[in-house]
């Protein structure tokens, strides 16, 4: 079989190929695909364009079928590229021509190196899922569990390594002595936790927006973005929150820390949503069968204080008897371990990288 490489920012007569091609390769239960944030990205509208330079291309075979896609993003004065946007079919045929196009497109705009799974920012999607797979929940990076047999094929080496603990539910405090006793240590030496007020939605999240844009600056792929891009981009959690399971930190009137969880959607808020799949959100949020814990960060002044958050949110959890997962941990942070003997299970992810020099 013969393929080519077709170049989507050079031909856009092509860009419904490349939407199309995930729906061809997951059943509805497992795609995460967003369509319209796809779209935008090729056009150049999505609210971070003006960051980067996005090079979208597709490989299709004899019969003008879509076998892989990916896309290449450039950021100025960066000499790392990011590949991502990655489906394929299993066909390594496939896939070391479209990469290698990929390389050679980096190379020539003056990367040294590149590495993926990146869907162009760090505020939209990176990572690549290597076991367990299951059904995903939200806000998982999933993928096909052949790809990253495809990637080191390809010459990609592991770069970096992040974990999901899947947590039983919590139904008694059995093991969970030092976490109380931090959160009660917090309390009383002035430091107060609450529940994010619904109508105070957005003010909390400039507040988390001020502690996030410094706390994972360290974060590989990471780039700044501005405080009105960012409420643009996660105001939509409003409409997905139970706000209970959302706590904010504060010493001294300063927002100090954060633990974001949400009720688990799957894929349910994903793409464009019908009339039922709005009522499947809405019964979700009213009695959520299982949760994920998204984000938490903390000030690195205040020591002990992840704890005490942590604490709060398995308070909560106590109350609903629900399972849940402890989102994309990088590897080292001492979060990985909080409540282990709640433990039943672990997912893994990495970031892959390869040198172009």
């Amino acid at each position: 079989m013969n393929y080519t490489v077709v170049k989507i920012y050079e031909n856009k007569n092509y860009i419904n190929e490349f939407l199309r091609l995930p729906k061809r390769l997951y059943d509805k239960k497992n795609i995460m695909q967003n369509d319209s944030d796809e779209r935008s990205l090729i056009d150049g509208t999505h609210i971070l364009s003006h960051y980067f330079d996005f090079y979208p291309m597709i490989v299709i075979d004899e019969n003008k079928n879509t076998v892989s896609r990916c896309a290449v993003t450039i950021y100025p004065d960066d000499k790392t590229a990011y590949l991502g946007f990655f489906e394929s079919e299993n066909n390594i045929q496939a896939v070391k021509l479209l990469f290698s196009e990929a390389e050679k497109l980096a190379a020539e705009k003056g990367a040294e190196n590149i590495v993926g799974p990146v869907d162009a920012s760090f505020w939209i999607k990176y990572r690549m899922k290597i076991n367990k797979f299951d059904r995903p929940y939200t806000g998982e990076p999933y993928n096909l569990s052949y790809y990253p047999d495809l990637w080191k094929k390809c010459g990609y080496e592991e770069y970096e390594r992040y974990f999901s603990n899947r947590y039983k539910p919590v139904e008694n405090d059995s093991g969970c002595e030092k976490y109380s006793e931090r959160l009660s240590e917090k309390l009383k030496s002035g430091y107060t936790i609450k529940n994010v007020d619904k109508n105070d939605f957005y003010k909390t999240l400039k507040e988390v927006y001020s502690l996030m844009i410094e706390l994972y600056s360290g974060f590989l792929t990471y780039k700044p973005i501005s405080e009105n891009e960012f409420t643009q981009l996660f105001g939509y959690y409003k409409s997905i929150m139970k706000f209970n399971m959302v706590k904010m930190a504060y010493y001294d009137s300063k927002p100090v820390g954060f633990f974001i969880s949400i009720p688990n959607y799957h894929n349910i808020v994903y793409g464009h949503l019908s009339a039922f799949d709005y009522a499947k959100i809405l019964l979700n949020r009213t009695k959520p069968h299982s949760y994920v814990m998204l984000y938490m960060g903390v000030d690195g002044s205040h020591k002990g204080l992840g704890k005490a958050l942590a604490e709060s949110i398995r308070i909560e959890l106590k109350a609903e008897k629900v399972p849940s997962i402890g989102a994309l941990i990088r590897r080292g942070n001492c979060n990985k371990n909080y409540f282990s003997n709640l433990i039943e299970s672990e997912y893994e992810y990495v970031l892959l990288r390869k040198n172009l020099l």
